[in-house]
């Protein structure tokens, strides 16, 4: 009895007889004589070689290899210059019937290589961390979960494994706005108030600012309204409206340094709004207007006054100089014939012979 068996090009046998592995078959046409004939087929082109230790003893040498890899190696299998396979740590046997076929193996302790997209394609997710670090932003990059260090602007490709578990956090670095809206206050006059506050800030120690707190902006948040609360409530109403570049001076002396022990930097913090319940702005309004008229009262008193004084003086002196009483009378007929196309002047003999010294020397 004969068995006829064909082999192809990219396949390996063993044949089997009565369940035993007999003898390795290669491509091409085979004729087995006898029964309890079977055929295990192994495909070349998967690259890996999956068989039990039995059957891999009847292969030839040059057909496999044997590879062990160490848990900080890692291996990549070459097909035709393209990665094909990655391998991770412990034994692995590849088929080397083909001869473009080569293993590269790299350790997990030095940089990682260039990353193509043929070879990002065959490495697990899992196995490393890409990112880029924009101009914006500052990394920080953790290993087992401890600061390592800080990342620059830049793409970065990191291997990441169970003994080193590589982790990035980014963060923006940007001058930012913090808006504290509508904060309800009273005054040391127990007055209640609202106030809007508004801050610029912007991390400048990056690793600080990720550890020292767990959100940056709610701490400054609390830390800006409560020096605000401070403030506020030692002051009156009246002083709070006539300072408020004091109140600006006390939140920077209290938040600034604060705000450095959390790794940000505080640019500017200041009073956007203060806002008044309704009748105390009614109030405040007719007060501010009774001052106002006050001090209207006290300016036209005194401009009155000045003017008396003015006018005492002046008669005074024209008591003192007839001539220059007649003077001003006469200047001011000069502006009124400016402005009349003809005057005419009545006078007594007295004012007659004052105007025409001529007529003195005549019958009266």
């Amino acid at each position: 009895m004969f068995t006829t068996i064909h082999i192809p090009i990219n396949e390996r046998a063993v044949l089997v007889r009565h369940g035993v592995p007999v003898r390795a078959l290669a491509p091409g046409k085979h004729t087995i004589w006898g029964g309890g004939i079977a055929v295990q087929r192994f495909v070349v082109d998967e690259l890996l070689v999956t068989a039990a230790p039995a059957v891999r003893a009847l292969f030839p040498a040059e057909w496999l290899h044997e590879v062990q890899l160490a848990p900080r190696q890692r291996g990549v299998l070459i097909r035709d210059g393209r990665p094909a396979k990655f391998l991770r740590p412990g034994t692995h046997r590849y088929w080397t019937v083909d001869a473009t076929v080569e293993l590269r193996v790299f350790s997990v302790d030095d940089p990682m290589p260039e990353l193509t997209d043929e070879l990002r394609a065959v490495i697990p997710a899992g196995e490393l961390v890409e990112l880029t670090v924009l101009q914006h932003q500052r990394g920080l990059k953790y290993v087992q979960g401890r600061f390592e260090r800080q990342l620059e602007p830049g793409r970065y490709v990191f291997w990441s494994h169970p003994e080193a578990k590589v982790s990035v956090a980014v963060l923006d670095i940007r001058q930012q706005q913090l808006a504290l809206a509508g904060q309800e206050l009273m005054t040391k006059d127990k007055v209640t108030l609202r106030l809007s506050i508004t801050a610029e800030y912007a991390p400048s120690e990056v690793p600080t600012a990720v550890h020292a707190v767990a959100d940056v902006k709610e701490a400054l948040y609390l830390l800006i309204q409560l020096a605000a609360r401070d403030y506020v409530a030692g002051v009156t109403l009246d002083e709070l409206l006539e300072g408020r570049d004091a109140m600006t001076r006390h939140l920077e002396h209290l938040v600034v340094p604060q705000a450095r022990q959390y790794g940000v930097t505080v640019r500017r913090v200041g009073v956007k709004d203060i806002v008044l319940p309704g009748e105390m702005k009614t109030i405040l309004n007719r007060v501010i207007e009774a001052e106002k008229q006050a001090a209207a009262s006290v300016i036209l008193r005194r401009e009155e006054a000045a003017a008396t004084r003015n006018m005492a003086q002046t008669a005074k002196i024209i008591a003192d100089n007839p001539v220059l009483m007649r003077l001003k009378e006469l200047d001011a007929l000069k502006d009124m014939a400016a402005h009349i196309d003809e005057i005419r002047v009545i006078v007594g003999n007295d004012g007659m012979h004052a105007l025409m010294p001529a007529l003195r020397s005549g019958s009266t």
